[in-house]
């Protein structure tokens, strides 16, 4: 079913920019270079995993860091196949963060961190309001998909928590922009902007190492929640990206007819 819905959504998409393609228009084609910053509204298991630490005994909480958002980049083709109408078509890399906790029982120190990093690849269908010849404001909407990695770390002395590293989840989602564009000259613009993105990725996947006297065999495993007695709970441990974002970037524009290798910027 939830397949259905995104097929659905995007031959909406595709359908409708097909209904008015353009043979030449003025910055028909462009690339975006950005960088971002995203808010995550519910990272609740990195943040919940770390706020139950310290699990041993003799040992005080002394620290505390949420993971909240992080710094990012991206870059995107531009293809504008009607007057006012245009695809994006790009990645974003949306950073690392971490969500840390301490404790401490005299000089001795512990640590428990969650590492998260992932990249969001998306197609939007945009629409353009232009306001005057130099400055224009856009709204785009459409689907993205994530790959997303995950770090897991423990104090050596706890038994009842499981580490992992390089551990591996993927989720379809959703992303919206709205954004203000300032041209310098006829080929090179600045784009200012934000957006919200929909992004909860609710497993992942790590490959976990047994050594024996007759060699080293490897298990893909899922991400678990660890009970305080040491067993595994039934529910995967998840993180969510979901939340709002700005971004600013530069966008170069090439000529209608010239190609990616030898087309002139329409730049003065």
């Amino acid at each position: 079913m939830r397949a259905f819905k995104w097929l659905l959504c995007l031959s909406f998409i595709v359908a409708t920019g097909l209904t008015a393609l353009a043979s030449e228009l003025e910055h028909q084609y462009g690339i975006e270079f950005r960088g971002s910053r995203s808010l995550y509204m519910n990272m609740k298991d990195p943040n919940d995993y770390v706020k139950t630490f310290p699990w041993s005994q003799g040992f005080q909480s002394s620290e505390y860091n949420e993971s909240s958002g992080a710094f990012g980049g991206g870059l995107s083709i531009l293809y504008k196949s009607r007057p006012y109408f245009a695809w994006h078509v790009g990645l974003n890399v949306i950073g690392t963060d971490s969500a840390t906790a301490s404790a401490s029982a005299g000089t001795q120190v512990q640590q428990a961190r969650v590492f998260t990093r992932a990249v969001e690849l998306f197609f939007t269908a945009n629409y353009y309001w232009n306001l005057s010849p130099r400055f224009n404001l856009e709204f785009g909407a459409g689907p993205a998909f994530y790959l997303a990695s995950m770090d897991r770390e423990k104090p050596a002395t706890s038994s009842s928590v499981t580490s992992f590293y390089g551990a591996h989840g993927r989720a379809f989602g959703f992303v919206g922009t709205l954004g203000a564009e300032f041209f310098l000259s006829k080929g090179i613009s600045l784009k200012a902007g934000g957006g919200f993105r929909l992004a909860h990725v609710a497993r992942f996947k790590y490959i976990e190492e047994t050594t024996t006297t007759s060699g080293t065999t490897q298990i893909g495993k899922i991400a678990y929640w660890n009970n305080p007695d040491g067993t595994t709970s039934f529910n995967t441990f998840e993180a969510d990206y979901t939340g709002a974002f700005v971004e600013a970037g530069l966008r170069i524009y090439f000529e209608p007819k010239g190609d990616w290798g030898h087309g002139e910027l329409r730049g003065e």
